[in-house]
């Protein structure tokens, strides 16, 4: 049962991130504590030059992870984005990570709340500091993982971010949130996200939508795809957006306002010197 506000339990043990196997899959972080909480990696991540992290929304968890029923779980998601990948950058080294690492709120309501985001926010951090330091990195969230993305950011070792569906990211510019790197923001015709509150007030409310002039974002074409869950079907043009932006070919990228265009991204090649990144150890306290 939702209740009117954020739930109470306390906030999970920090991840513990490292290349594992686990029922004949790929994992980096595996929690089935409470909720539980899962990280998958989809392809070499030690090798890959590019690499995308998906951050899913609400009502996500590992109960519900390997349901095949639901055509939308994160987990199909990573793998058409991958195949898509492949498609575009035949012989290239990427990998997605599906990264359902937190305890995604349930419902609108709790979704509402910016606390989930909080406690999320330091193990996406380390994550992306636990990649290899000489990949390209791309995050992509969708709705309340857009949060979560936002609140992690001034912190984090991304790249690019690509926002679907975005109730707000907690901040109300890249500047706000104190990144530097590429932002890309998409939102679907029909995604009644359009119609969630933009305000703020203590703990509750999300900010402005990253599509609004002066927030800093690109706004990258979706195509024709149905609700606030469709983001990444198969053949659409917004899943092969993310896939362009996670190989970091800018250029092949179609937005809504081409005439925004320039000046264009900085290049890929610019973050290949962070090498010696170090990976802040577990319940080190990170400052979203």
């Amino acid at each position: 049962m939702i209740t009117a506000g954020p739930r109470t339990a306390p906030p999970p043990a920090p991840l513990h991130y490292r290349d594992q196997e686990w029922n004949g899959i790929r994992l980096l972080a595996y929690d089935d504590t409470g909720d539980g909480r899962i990280v998958e990696a989809l392809g070499d991540v030690a090798t890959a030059d590019h690499i995308v992290v998906l951050v899913p929304g609400n009502d996500n968890y590992l109960g519900n992870y390997f349901d095949p029923s639901r055509p939308t779980r994160p987990r199909v998601n990573g793998a058409t984005l991958l195949r898509t990948m492949g498609t575009i950058a035949r012989g290239e080294r990427f990998a997605v990570v599906v990264w359902m690492g937190y305890d995604t709120p349930r419902g609108f309501v709790e979704g509402a709340f910016r606390g989930p985001a909080r406690q999320a926010a330091p193990d996406l951090v380390r994550l992306t500091r636990f990649l290899p330091g000489n990949a390209h990195i791309t995050l992509v969230g969708h709705s309340y993982g857009t949060v979560v993305c936002g609140l992690a950011l001034a912190q984090a070792r991304v790249d690019d971010c690509i926002v679907l569906g975005s109730p707000g990211m907690g901040g109300s510019s890249t500047a706000d949130l104190r990144y530097s790197g590429n932002l890309w923001a998409a939102q679907g015709r029909e995604d009644w996200i359009r119609f969630f509150p933009r305000g703020r007030a203590g703990d509750l409310g999300h900010g402005p939508t990253p599509l609004r002039p002066g927030f800093g974002a690109l706004r990258i074409e979706t195509g024709e795809i149905p609700g606030h869950c469709a983001y990444y079907t198969d053949g659409s043009e917004s899943v092969r957006n993310m896939a362009r932006i996670g190989l970091g070919r800018y250029e092949e990228v179609t937005l809504v306002d081409p005439l925004v265009r320039a000046p264009l991204p900085r290049p890929v090649v610019a973050v290949r010197e962070r090498a010696g990144t170090t990976v802040p150890a577990p319940g080190e306290r990170i400052a979203p």
